[in-house]
């Protein structure tokens, strides 16, 4: 007995499949349904980047002359990132926000940073996030399909911005280096 012979459903289905049901017309019910079907599957598995549209650019802050955007570069999922201030002077412990759903384990995490100026590379370096015997984060071990959210410190040298623009691209890759997140990030300061 489906939802529809109970009285149920949603008001979707109410409206659309089910004036088929009860005029008895089964052939225009099971259309119905196998194009909401296919209309769903269509919809969870096509990426909506995938034709070559860009993940919007997000302000992670602001501040006077001092302004670090970022997009996601993975074509299927974006995410959240703010840093609470934005100075020149980066001080050791700075206070960031990231959101996310993930799409891949955690079990180990590891952030590649490449900082680039003017088309030339001025530094690249790996941190490992998330190590299988000292899991720094609370968000260590989630798995697939769990939210993560962190709000708090992260350890960076402290360090002076020097004026211009500057490209940073960003990778988190679990223990088979499939990508967490990644991200174009852009610093600029005039």
């Amino acid at each position: 007995m489906s939802l529809l012979d109970k009285g149920g459903g949603s008001t979707w289905t109410t409206l659309f499949i089910g004036p088929c049901y009860r005029a008895g017309h089964t052939q225009g019910l099971r259309a119905m349904k196998g194009f909401a079907a296919a209309l769903l599957i269509w919809t969870l598995l096509s990426p909506r980047r995938a034709g070559g549209e860009a993940w919007p650019t997000h302000t992670a802050c602001r501040n006077g002359n001092l302004q670090v955007l970022y997009q996601s570069c993975d074509p299927l999922q974006d995410f959240g990132f703010s840093v609470d201030q934005c100075a020149r002077q980066l001080k050791p412990n700075i206070n960031i926000r990231f959101g996310m759903v993930l799409r891949e384990d955690i079990e180990q995490l590891f952030l590649d940073v490449a900082l680039f100026s003017k088309g030339l590379s001025i530094l690249n370096f790996s941190y490992p996030v998330c190590e299988v015997d000292l899991p720094k984060f609370s968000f260590c071990g989630r798995r697939k399909g769990e939210q993560i959210y962190y709000a708090g410190p992260i350890n960076n040298p402290g360090f002076e911005i020097p004026e211009g623009d500057y490209q940073v691209l960003l990778e988190l890759y679990n223990q088979d280096h499939a990508t967490v997140a990644c991200a174009n990030a852009t610093v600029l300061y005039s």
